[in-house]
């Protein structure tokens, strides 16, 4: 099967050496390799390469890619295939992947089983916080062990090299055996999921990711030894883990990591034949979709979640949620309201069992804070602080984050209606919050303020904002 995804580490070796694609190309071809083959890369080689598209790079550009990098091209993602007819240019790996080693480092990861065999940093390592800017001018957060921080490896979204070492003496499934006392693996893993879900509320992502992908390799660990009812259970956990993760790197702002993270777990939904969780799945997917500015597939994957959710359940209300905003990012008024009147009216008649587990947090503020966003895209930034400000009102303690994230956006409908002032007072509170939590969620949005208020910096308010945010954030980007 064709290979789809990034090369990860390529693509990170160009962004830490600060090149282009047309750079890069032209180092290539400048290398004593270049000139002795007379090799002609060009951008759209390197995209090609970084997209995964290419598994094995014939051997002169292998050779130039080399003395480029002064790395063998394993280490930069590449991987040698069995040759068949075609050309080893055009032969491609069956998986792809594209996030970070589990709590140590950025690691290029080959295939999908990569995510559940690597394991997790030392706890006595620790691990460090450490934002860096996307190639589109996101912030993104990311966890990196203390060890390869000071080692001097980099900083920042694609500074951070593979280490020599990833693995441990001891196994995750192993060490689990040894801590679950009377509880049995599965029950204590149950556990561990929701504690992980109540410091991800109070502290945000990056907190929380390592363990959480630590209990995923756990998890793929016991399946192998599993039989029957246990490996089901295990197989159904395991899905929970990953959907959670994929939630986790959303809020983190690495949209490829929480997109590859919400396909797996998707999969697995598929596998266990849980039609609710798949729902849900979806939902999220046109969740994410919308925060990535892709509206025709937020909406897409809402009508597909809709289609799917059972009748009376709060899914069946989830799935136009999020679809009301994909409509208003292709300004569609109209279609925005129909979509978010019906998540209020399905919601009004929700008479789904209590116990389900999906979208238990969806209630009539959280829908306000949804149609507030959307007013806000479609111009409409009076009704949209008038919502955020019904929906921050009724945030519980424990969803601080979800507080920053109203506020921030709050603060951008304020701006909008040419209230600088009442937004820098707004966005402050926000900014707060950011810094306990490291949602880059938060942190964009106040980004996108800065930007807004750019001709008001004079005022006292918002001068004192923009200091705070260069100093919080933009400074160690």
């Amino acid at each position: 099967m064709p290979r789809t995804g990034m090369n990860v580490r390529l693509h990170e070796w160009r962004q830490k050496a600060r090149l282009t694609r047309a750079e890069m190309a032209k180092m290539i071809n400048l290398s004593k390799s270049g000139i002795k083959y007379k090799l002609t890369c060009d951008e759209e080689r390197l995209r090609r390469w970084e997209a995964g598209e290419v598994a094995w790079p014939r051997e002169p550009y292998r050779l130039a890619l080399t003395e480029v990098t002064h790395l063998d091209p394993e280490d930069l993602g590449f991987a040698p295939v069995k040759r068949g007819p075609a050309k080893a240019e055009n032969e491609q790996l069956p998986h792809s992947s594209s996030l970070a080693n589990i709590g140590t480092n950025l690691a290029a990861l080959r295939d999908k089983g990569d995510f559940e065999r690597q394991l997790s940093a030392p706890a006595d390592e620790g691990t460090l916080v450490v934002p860096g800017r996307a190639p589109d001018g996101r912030i993104i957060f990311l966890s990196v062990s203390r060890r390869t921080f000071l080692q001097g490896l980099g900083v920042g979204l694609a500074g951070i090299m593979p280490s020599e070492n990833t693995s441990l003496p001891v196994s995750p499934a192993r060490r689990l055996a040894t801590a679950t006392g009377d509880l049995s693996p599965v029950e204590h893993l149950q556990q561990v999921r929701k504690v992980l879900i109540d410091n991800d509320n109070l502290l945000g992502p990056l907190n929380t990711i390592p363990a959480v992908q630590q209990q995923i390799t756990a998890i793929h660990q016991l399946r192998q030894a599993a039989r029957g009812t246990d490996r089901h259970r295990l197989l159904r956990l395991q899905a929970e883990y990953c959907e959670f993760c994929g939630w986790l790197y959303h809020d983190a702002g690495d949209f490829q990591a929480a997109q590859y993270w919400a396909d797996r777990a998707l999969e697995l939904s598929h596998a266990i034949a849980d039609r609710d969780m798949t729902t849900f799945i979806l939902a999220r997917k046109s969740q994410l979709a919308g925060d990535m500015g892709d509206a025709v597939t937020a909406i897409d994957l809402a009508e597909a979640a809709s289609t799917l959710a059972r009748p009376g359940s709060k899914l069946e209300a989830l799935a136009p949620t999020y679809g009301g905003y994909g409509h208003a990012l292709r300004n569609d008024g109209d279609a925005a309201r129909r979509e978010l009147d019906r998540a209020h009216e399905l919601l009004l008649n929700v008479s789904d069992d209590p116990h389900s587990p999906w979208g238990v947090w969806l209630d009539e503020p959280y829908l306000e804070a949804q149609r507030a966003r959307s007013n806000a895209e479609l111009g409409r930034f009076s009704e949209a602080v008038e919502g955020f400000r019904y929906a921050t009102a009724a945030v519980p303690p424990s969803f601080r984050r979800d507080l920053g994230v109203y506020l921030s956006r709050e603060s951008i409908a304020h701006a909008g209606a040419g209230e600088p002032e009442q937004a820098a007072n707004v966005a402050m509170s926000a900014l707060c919050i950011a810094e306990e939590t490291g949602s880059a969620r938060i942190i964009n949005e106040l980004l996108k303020l800065d930007q807004q208020l750019q001709p008001w910096r004079s005022a006292p308010l918002v001068a004192d904002l923009h200091t705070a945010l260069r100093g919080t954030v933009l400074r160690q980007a």
